[in-house]
């Protein structure tokens, strides 16, 4: 276990016109930055103050907030929104684990560099970050779901130098579709023979089930329970519990949901079968985005396309909906996210070593590791024997789910 250095819970740093540099390391120093958060423009939910502290007070493995707010006179504010953790890391070939430690790690929220217009500003807020690594407060810093395009990117390689970066970081795209105000227009982006299937199947799954089906939407405070046991009912069943991505009840998740559905950001779909739940979506609302979190369905129902439908409906709520421009799918290579989306641009971590010879060695084996693996990646997805290897992947974690 790394010694990490007391600190008090709120540190602020002022000389005379230099900025002003507070670092907040409990929620209470952190609720005492709520007014300068609030007129800083937050875009992603995950960098949202509440949402922060929710995931700061149920996370199990977060140790303390690590927010950095920088006041500078004649310019705006800028924000860091990070979290200090305990972060188990794996060493995986394929599937295989063949070594594990624990990093003490400052895990930014996503898009939690806040209020920077360039790099001269990234490069501000980021120094108080590597003087956090300097003094022996954590082993890495660790950034999800970077621009690999953005400057960000690029500000922050320079100023880790090559030694103490993150080498061959796995690049997922993430996917994006605009919500116009018509579900027929939304499904422009499909042939017209795809168009004519998905009518079909809606027509057949009318036919089957009739009266039998329901379809019901969560988004009151007083519908939580209710909407987390059906949720768990289904996720039980779906392949996404096998490859462990499903919803699963945790507290950090229940908590999460509970502050989505009293802000009005959590909305949910739930079809129902015979009174039983099959199939749902959900996600959150922030700004003028929609972003879903993992679907479920039976699998015992996949010849009746209940996971498709019940997408489909979400999204005709969402079109109804004037606030809501663009619903965001995500990352990764599901099949419903390129039939319905667009590639909006590829995303990184970036992990950033302290300058110790056990945080350094450690990030090079988890550089090594990483490249093999992207090299094994990019033959299953581009290869047709790699596509049918992931298919009996899922196919085998739905069975393991349902039995």
């Amino acid at each position: 276990m790394l010694d990490v250095p007391r600190q008090p819970e709120a540190a602020t740093r002022a000389p005379a016109t230099e900025p002003v540099v507070t670092v907040a390391r409990s929620r209470q120093a952190v609720e005492c930055l709520r007014e300068a958060w609030a007129a800083l423009p937050v875009t992603n939910i995950d960098s949202d103050i509440d949402y922060f502290l929710t995931v700061v007070r149920h996370a199990p493995r977060v140790v303390a907030p690590h927010v950095v707010h920088i006041r500078r006179e004649g310019s705006d504010d800028l924000l860091g929104v990070a979290r200090l953790e305990e972060l188990p890391v794996k060493l995986r070939l394929g599937r295989h684990a063949i070594g594990r430690f624990t990093l003490r790690a400052i895990v930014f929220s996503f898009d939690g560099i806040v209020g920077t217009a360039g790099e001269a500003d990234e490069r501000l807020l980021l120094a108080e970050y590597l003087k956090a690594l300097d003094a022996g407060v954590a082993d890495v810093i660790l950034m999800r779901n970077v621009d690999v395009a953005g400057s960000l990117r690029k500000t922050a390689r320079a100023m880790a130098g090559r030694l103490r970066w993150g080498h061959a970081r796995s690049v997922s795209s993430r996917w994006i579709a605009d919500i116009p105000d018509r579900l027929e227009t939304f499904l422009q982006v499909r042939s017209a023979k795809s168009r004519n299937t998905l009518r079909r199947q809606e027509r057949n799954l009318h036919a089957n089930f009739a009266d039998r089906m329901k379809l019901s939407r969560f988004d009151r405070p007083e519908e939580l329970q209710e909407l987390c046991r059906d949720l768990e009912s289904v996720a039980a069943r779906s392949y996404q519990r096998g490859l462990g991505v499903s919803y699963t009840g945790t507290p950090l998740e229940h908590g999460l949901i509970e502050l989505g559905l009293r802000r009005g950001w959590h909305r949910a779909w739930v079809l129902y079968i015979d009174g039983a739940p099959v199939a749902f979506w959900n996600g959150m609302a922030y700004g003028d985005t929609f972003a879903i979190g993992t679907p479920g369905f039976d699998p015992r129902y996949t010849k009746d396309s209940v996971g498709i439908y019940t997408m489909l409906r979400m999204t005709e709520d969402l079109c109804a909906d004037p606030a809501i421009g663009r619903l965001d799918f995500g990352q990764g290579e599901a099949e419903y996210k390129s039939a319905f989306g667009r590639r909006s641009h590829d995303e990184s971590e970036i992990m950033i070593a302290a300058p110790r010879l056990r945080a350094i060695a450690l990030l090079l084996a988890l550089s090594g590791v990483s490249a093999l693996n992207d090299l094994a990646a990019r033959a299953i997805r581009d290869t047709s024997w790699g596509r049918r290897l992931k298919a009996g992947w899922r196919r085998r974690a739905a069975e393991k789910a349902s039995s």
